[in-house]
């Protein structure tokens, strides 16, 4: 018998350990020393009770009912950075674009759990114009993005940048993939936006060190 990962969670393995993220709690658990277990399991199946796929069960985190594959597998890591241009002048549609978008922020993100967060950023896809955009637009929009954001209202934390330049990106007709990622000893996440093998809010070169769990 084998345990499949119920849809609010994701999964990845890091060397010898296990880290699942729960999007229901907004929550991160790392399993030590589990990641051939899980592989052994999935390869076999197996149901006993100090199983690794018992324990993701009585989580809550995966059933031993056959399910669907959870959405946003997770992407490649980037291994390119935008273009280095200066930033473009901002004209009044950027400004607007990004007053629009922190009303996105407001409206979609405030006070909201995370995976409604994630379930509103997914739906979005369908309303974009134009979902694979140029480097040269990418960047163009990216840079217009990093000269007026300092004048926003905002908290710089990765999950609210990225958030609010996703919807800057959308509210211009373009798109991208907001890419979740950990690391362990000692655990971090931490979130950012690409497009192809394109890091648009980071340096690849930092990204490195993270492993994706799971894409929007």
């Amino acid at each position: 018998m084998f345990a499949t990962l119920l849809p609010h969670a994701h999964l990845v393995a890091i060397d010898d350990d296990l880290v699942v993220l729960d999007v229901r709690s907004d929550a991160y658990l790392c399993v030590p020393d589990a990641a051939a277990g899980w592989a052994a399991e999935q390869a076999g199946g197996s149901d006993v009770a100090d199983s690794i796929g018992a324990r993701l069960v009585a989580a809550g985190l995966a059933t031993w009912t056959p399910t669907a594959a959870p959405s946003g597998a997770a992407r490649a890591l980037p291994s390119r950075n935008l273009e280095d241009i200066a930033p473009p002048p901002a004209d009044w549609r950027a400004a607007a674009r990004l007053v629009l978008a922190v009303g996105d922020l407001l409206r979609l993100y405030v006070r909201r759990p995370f995976g409604a967060i994630l379930r509103d950023a997914r739906s979005g896809r369908q309303a974009v114009r134009r979902p694979q955009p140029d480097d040269a637009e990418l960047t163009r929009l990216c840079r217009q993005f990093e000269r007026l954001v300092i004048w926003a209202p905002v908290p710089g934390k990765c999950l609210v940048r990225s958030f609010l330049l996703l919807r800057f990106l959308r509210r211009s007709g373009l798109d991208a993939d907001w890419v979740f990622g950990v690391t362990t000893w000692p655990f971090a996440a931490h979130c950012w936006l690409q497009v192809g093998d394109m890091a648009l809010d980071d340096a690849a070169e930092r990204l490195s060190r993270y492993t994706p769990i799971l894409a929007v």
